[in-house]
This record gives structure tokens, sequence and C-alpha cells, in this order.
């Protein structure tokens, strides 16, 4: 049975246009080994104009690869040139980039340039050229935008739309001296993925090699003592590139404590020298599953534009952290907590427009209802001195010139549904917004502001605030990476904070806010740790990657 591309080309060949004609007339019908690569650009150019569809692979970018094709850069990029293996080869190895080897048909490529010497048609030798170009695309657009939209994932995500221009990876690839080189410039240029990547080519090494060493579950072991379990250690931490070498010596020495120091800050225990079962269970965690990390962690920074990647408040709702990124560099890191995270399922990437000191908070109804509307029944005049105002179509309302009395909560509703009514607080003790907020771009989706303390219990949740926001913990500190520096207040952010008037400061200039969930993030040090997935985020986006339907 013939495929489509079998299907489409005796079509073409057995067509009696006159174009097709005439380039047969002139000779180019003839052993594609003698084809001078102008000859095949002609006909490569001549594919493209015509009106005909041409197979998908190539058709769903048609008019920017003609675009480059009849530039003065084109030229043929494939045929006779060592690209072809080169690209073939990154296909098959595309996991060390983060990708799926299966998702990229390099059999097709290689078995259509061996059937190269076969061919009679120079519009057939055109179209393997062509079936290269659409090929080499598909995997740069995997590799630069990533292989899922986070809309896929959640329908109210909010992410600037990522792609690639076509004609500038083509025009980059000429330029370039062979794929490695190209694919080192055309990859997400920050620091974070570059780490990202650089681990995860280790973690393959290991898998090849047929995985971690399993440790045997035991007690706990410190410093200047001797155990059986020693040697076994050794060579799991050898496997996480923490100590340089392994031996059978079973004496727990304090190079072995500092390295074992460096993998419990990695998976996230305290940091101490003692080798304790929780330390096992991280480490007994199987090489796929650290790699399937590593891959959704490259994936999520890829749906960022490039240009977006410059100045970044990172917040990752997993781990309840956020940093503080320049050009993916890690400059500042804190506690950043998720309101609610159970119905939190923000991933969002906006840009920070300003921030508010002692910002004003609109009442929504349902704290109107349940919280506020007892205490207007028994004293307004109570309420207005905690400092709340009320507005009817923008004009100031006296508390105590309400019936409150006889309101009831769908009254309240009902006003606010027709607009008719808004309740604000100033910046107090009652304000939960604390002592500043941010104003981003898409405000409805997202929600920054001030959060005084870690929660206790680790898990924060105000029904009356957003399900979109987020608490800062001690967020003051970074506050000066956020303002745009020629307005920054000259005796500082603390003292004019304390002032407790509000007031509004522009943000710097391209400074992203992203929320996402990443269970493996770089560290302020450089150094890579592994977290968890509560929320299952991995899981949802590993059965994206693969095709399965989501958990």
């Amino acid at each position: 049975m013939m495929n489509a591309d079998d299907n489409w080309k005796r079509n073409w060949v057995n067509r009696g246009v006159a174009g097709y004609l005439a380039v047969f007339i002139v000779g180019l019908l003839v052993n594609p080994s003698f084809v001078r690569a102008n000859e095949i650009l002609e006909n490569v150019r001549w594919l493209l104009s015509d009106p005909e569809r041409l197979p998908l692979i190539v058709e769903k970018r048609r008019n920017e690869i003609a675009a480059f094709y009849n530039s003065d850069q084109g030229e043929v990029l494939w045929l006779n040139q060592p690209r072809s293996l080169e690209l073939t080869s990154h296909m098959e190895n595309a996991d060390r980039e983060g990708l799926r080897p299966e998702d990229y048909p390099a059999e097709v490529l290689v078995k259509a340039t061996a059937s190269l010497n076969s061919l009679s048609s120079a519009a057939d030798v055109a179209w393997v050229e062509l079936l290269h170009t659409g090929h080499f695309l598909d995997y740069v657009h995997d590799l630069r935008a990533g292989r899922v939209s986070p809309r896929v994932l959640y329908p109210d995500a909010y992410m600037p739309f990522n792609s690639i221009d076509a004609v500038d990876a083509l025009s980059r690839l000429v330029a370039s001296e062979d794929m490695d080189i190209f694919i080192a410039d055309w990859q997400p240029q920050d620091d974070t993925y570059r780490r990202l990547k650089a681990h995860l080519q280790q973690l393959h090494e290991v898998r090849k090699s047929g995985g971690f060493t399993y440790l045997e579950p035991g007690e706990a072991v410190e410093a200047g003592q001797s155990a059986p379990e020693v040697p076994a250690l050794r060579k799991r931490l050898l496997e996480d590139g923490l100590i340089a070498d392994a031996s059978d010596d079973e004496f727990f020495d304090k190079r072995l404590a500092f390295a074992v120091g460096q993998a419990r800050q990695r998976y996230g225990l305290d940091v101490s020298g003692r080798f304790t079962p929780e330390l096992i269970r991280a480490l007994n965690i199987p090489v796929g599953r650290r790699i399937e990390q590593l891959t959704n962690a490259m994936e999520r920074i890829r749906w960022l534009p490039n240009e977006y990647a410059r100045l970044q408040l990172y917040i990752n709702k997993g781990e309840n952290t956020y940093v503080f990124l320049d050009n993916g560099r890690v400059v500042q890191e804190g506690q950043a907590y998720p309101n609610c995270p159970d119905r939190n399922h923000t991933t969002m990437a906006t840009t920070i427009e300003a921030v508010t000191f002692h910002p004003t908070w609109q009442v929504p109804w349902e704290f109107f209802g349940k919280e506020l509307l007892p205490r207007l029944q028994q004293d307004p005049e109570q309420v207005e001195a905690a400092g709340y105002y009320l507005k009817r179509s923008g004009a100031d309302v006296p508390l105590d010139a309400l019936p409150w009395k006889q309101a009831t909560i769908r009254d309240l509703e009902r006003a606010s549904n027709r607009e008719q009514y808004a309740l604000y607080l100033p910046a107090s003790s009652e304000n939960p917004l604390g002592k500043y907020a941010y104003r981003l771009r898409q405000e409805h989706r997202l929600s920054l502001f001030d959060l005084d303390a870690a929660p206790e219990d680790g898990l924060f949740c105000n029904p009356y605030l957003p399900k979109t926001a987020f608490g800062i913990v001690n967020g003051l500190d970074i506050l000066d990476k956020i303002i745009e520096p020629r307005v920054l207040p000259v005796d500082g952010i603390e003292d004019r904070i304390s002032r407790r008037d509000t007031v509004t400061f522009p943000a710097r200039g391209g400074l992203m806010a992203v929320v996402s969930h990443q269970s493996v993030w770089v560290q302020r040090q450089g150094l890579i740790r592994f977290g968890h997935d509560p929320y299952l985020e991995d899981a949802r986006l590993t059965a994206a990657l693969s095709g399965r339907p989501k958990p």
C-alpha cells in the first residue's frame, strides 16, 4: 500500500502541466547525482509555488519555507551535505535535549536520502530537500518553543504565545558551521536551562549504564563510623556527580559526609552529614523519574519566548518558593505561598507594571456578606472607624446611611452584580494585601501581595482573596529589583513604607512575573534542587507530552 507521500509524488510525475514539461525539456529529469545545486533549488522553488497542496510536514510552514528558498540566502541545505546526517543524529538522540526521539522520524529522512540514487525525477529530488526542511523545523520548534501549549493542560492559563521564525531558523542554520553549533545558539539562552540540560545528560549516562545503585534500607550513619552500606553510598553519590571516585572503603570519612550534605540539599532534606533513611528513600527514586522531572522543567522554560526571559520573578507554586532571575541566573530566592493551593491552578506569565505600597483592597461581596454584614447591622460606625468606605456609582456613601438591619446576603450579591455599590478598605490590620501589592498586566488572572510570615502548617488559604493569588514572604527584600531604579525612594524602601500612605512606583521595563510548577530547579548557588509533585502537575505534563489523557 502506498503512503500519502508516494501518492503525491505519483500524481506529481503524471501531471501534464506546461510548467513541468518546460522543466523536463531543459534537461532536469536526470540522474540526481549529476543534478547541480542550482537546478535542485529551482525545482524546490517550483514545488513551493505550485497551487497544489503539499504534504502536511511542509504545507503547514509553506509560506515561510518559500520565503527562505526564494530569498538571496536560499540554497540547497541538505542534499550532499553533512547536515543531513547531523540532523538525523540529533533526532535519534533527542532525549539529550529533553525531547522524545520517537516524535521525530529520523528513519524517514535516512530512507529518503538513501533513495536519491534511484530517483529519476528532479522534482522528486527536490522533494527530499523539502522533506528534510519540514522535519528540521518541527524539531527546532519543539526545542525552542516547547512541544505542548500551557493551555492544553490548563484552559485558563495565560502565557505569551511562543513560536519560531522559520526563516530565521533556516538562515541561522546556513550561518552555522555544524548542527551542534546551531543547537547551542538556538536553544533557550539562560543559565537555568543550560544547567538542567547538563544534569539531564549526566542522568542519561547513568540510565545507559543500568540506573542508580540501589541502597538497602538501614540505620543512620555518621562521619567517623564504619558501615557495610558505605561503599554502595559512595557509588550512588558518584552517579550524582557529588564525589570524584568510589571505593570499597567502609569508613565514613569527612569528605563523604560533605557529599552527603550536598545530596541532602539536592533532595530537599535538612543539610547535615548524616546518612539517614530519608536520604536513602530520596536516592532510591529511579533515574527515569529524575529524567522526567528535568525534561518537564526544560519544557516549561521553553514556553516563554526568549525576549521575556531576561528578568523574571519566578514563583514555583509546588514548592512555595520564588526566585528572581536575571538572564536565567538566580540572584535572589525566598518563599511564596499559593492561596488555597488545592484550587490554585495558576499557570501564568505577565508583565509587572508597578508596585503599590499600602494598597487599597476592594472587598469581595462574599466577605462583605459573611464577615461585615453582621458588624454593619450591629454598629456601622465601628466598621467605618476600621477604615472601610462605600461607593455607589463612584460617589462616597456614609456607611450609616443604609438600612443594614434589613439587608441580606442576597441583597448584597444583587447590588454587586449590578455594580451599584463597592466597598473598599485602605491599608490596615484587616487588609489582607499587607504592606504592598503588585500591579500586573493581567490582574484578573494573577495577584501578588505581601505575606507577613510563612504559615505554620505550610498552607495559606484566604477564601476572600482570588484563587490566583500568591503571598510573598519578606518580599521587601526584592522590591529594589522590581521597582524602576530611577524612582527608588531616596531613603530606602522600608523608610518609605513606614509612612503608611498609599503610593505606586513603576516597575523595571521588561520584568515578567511567571507562575508555574517546577519539581526541579536551580538554586542561587547554581545547585540543582529536586522537589516533589504534590498537585500532580508533572503527571499532567508528562501525560500531555506522551499523548495520554491528563490525570
